[in-house]
């Protein structure tokens, strides 16, 4: 006796009950992108509201973007730029070394030694 098929018999493909697509047809003579770009129609479906919506922030008008060359400032030299000064405070760790803690929580990872003066100079190995 044969053993049994674990997975039945083949099934025929399910056919779809769609019309063929119509094919397009291209001419030499013919500009077709113009008539393509004048179209707006496209502007008035619920699917385009919704996406102007979506990235839009809310507002379904969609205006030109803005020159933003009006708002660049040029190369500025870093040098001539003033520099603030972080506010820092000392650590001192467990490991002998004070380390800076800033006003945003973090820590800088170089270690220093505080000098008798009572300076700090970073470590060095």
């Amino acid at each position: 006796m044969a053993p049994l098929w674990p997975f039945g018999k083949k099934k025929q493909p399910q056919i779809l009950d769609e019309p063929e697509p119509q094919p397009i047809v291209y001419r030499k003579d013919a500009d077709p992108g113009q008539e393509a770009l004048a179209d707006n129609s496209h502007r008035e479906s619920a699917d385009y509201m919704a996406a102007v919506s979506l990235f839009g922030n809310g507002d379904t008008t969609v205006k030109r973007a803005e020159e933003q060359s009006q708002f660049y400032e040029g190369i500025v030299d870093s040098a001539t730029k003033p520099v603030a000064a972080e506010e820092f405070t000392w650590i001192h760790h467990t490991d002998g070394y004070h380390y800076k803690k800033f006003a945003n929580g973090q820590f800088d990872s170089v270690a220093h030694r505080k000098n008798p003066d009572g300076t700090y100079a970073p470590y060095q190995s």
